[in-house]
């Protein structure tokens, strides 16, 4: 694991728009499914972002400051990264065995357990929100992109969680600040959401859009 790495494009904390409670939310960069209308277009390049050890993103993460909930994961492709984001998230596990684990992916589920890889990653997930983006079928799930997307419990504690995750506000969003200027915009949002958002505190359109449901205003 000493050589392993995790490509990261943003971490931020503390995140409520992105699963129950407060967590924590790595987008990881790289991803070569190429979804219509991705809401992270900038995420794509495998050379996007930069290459983070497992073991310094691991302390950074533990180091967070106040205690949190759980981690939230996405990008990018979670699971073109499965082998190095499991040794993480074990990491993490061992020390806040309460965090929660929900974890984004354009794979089915059927397609990730296929995967002998991809299913250690899979076997750290509480919670998994999969299927690709695809913006002509209308969301049905607060934390799904689009209506194909499925959340699906795969432990006690995700399953645990499903009341609170279908019952959670609909567009809701968390702000990032930097330099003066709004810089990211967390959520499962329409664009028309985000631009609403970028108007109210005057940053500009939307023009880099960054995960599931992180958008950026003017970058």
């Amino acid at each position: 694991m000493k050589d392993m790495n995790i490509r990261v494009y943003s971490l931020a904390y503390p995140v409520t728009a992105l699963g129950p409670g407060q967590r924590a939310v790595l987008w990881v960069a790289g991803c070569g499914r190429g979804c219509a209308g991705c809401i992270s277009p900038e995420m794509q390049p495998l050379d996007a972002g930069r290459a983070v050890p497992v073991a310094r993103l691991a302390e950074r993460v533990l180091g967070i400051y106040p205690p949190l909930d759980g981690m939230t994961v996405s990008g990018g492709e979670p699971f073109d990264q499965a082998e190095s984001l499991a040794a993480f998230l074990r990491i993490v596990r061992r020390h806040r065995p309460a965090w929660t684990v929900i974890v984004y992916s354009g794979y089915v589920i059927g397609e990730i357990r296929a995967d002998p890889v991809r299913t250690l990653l899979l076997k750290e997930c509480d919670v998994l929100i999969d299927g690709p983006y695809q913006r002509e079928m209308p969301r049905i799930h607060p934390l799904a992109g689009s209506g194909n997307q499925r959340v699906h419990g795969l432990t006690a504690a995700g399953e645990a969680m499903r009341a609170a995750m279908e019952s959670g506000p609909v567009e809701q969003v968390n702000l990032g600040f930097g330099s003066g200027t709004l810089d990211m915009i967390i959520g499962v949002t329409e664009r028309e959401t985000r631009a609403a958002v970028c108007e109210a505190f005057h940053a500009g359109a939307p023009d880099a859009i960054q995960g599931q449901g992180n958008g950026s205003c003017g970058m």
